[in-house]
């Protein structure tokens, strides 16, 4: 289950790791700075929205410099289950937020927990090592 710790250390993680201040990164997603603040700090929960607002500006940043690998290389996806792939047209990038649902989830499955994502191996890579 998650928790406002689990999103917390996400988001101080990830703003750390871009070298971000709390300013920088509340205006690039549009709150305010004690909402940042409050968000790291576990005093308010982050809301999902701004987790993926986080994930994607983490990608834009860092998947550049980790050779912008396809989803389907860093997971292994055979090119069956991949040629099925609503991802497939974004050249594998992306593809957590893109499908809508877990990789390899059957048709039709609702998206898992932030947290079954924040597990896929295609996410961890856009997250700095835990300290």
């Amino acid at each position: 289950m998650e928790t406002k710790s689990d999103h917390s250390a996400i988001v101080k993680q990830i703003r750390s790791s871009l070298g971000l201040t709390q300013a920088a990164v509340a205006r690039a997603l549009g709150v305010s700075i004690r909402a940042i603040q409050s968000y790291e700090q576990g005093w308010r929960e982050t809301p999902t929205s701004v987790t993926v607002q986080l994930l994607v500006l983490a990608s834009a940043y860092r998947a550049p410099a980790l050779g912008n690998k396809p989803c389907w290389e860093i997971t292994g996806c055979p090119p069956e289950r991949r040629g099925k792939c609503p991802c497939r047209h974004t050249g594998g990038r992306l593809c957590w937020f893109v499908s809508g649902r877990l990789c390899g989830a059957p048709s039709g499955s609702k998206k898992g927990s932030l947290q079954s994502c924040l597990d896929c191996p295609v996410v961890r890579r856009l997250l700095p090592a835990s300290s």
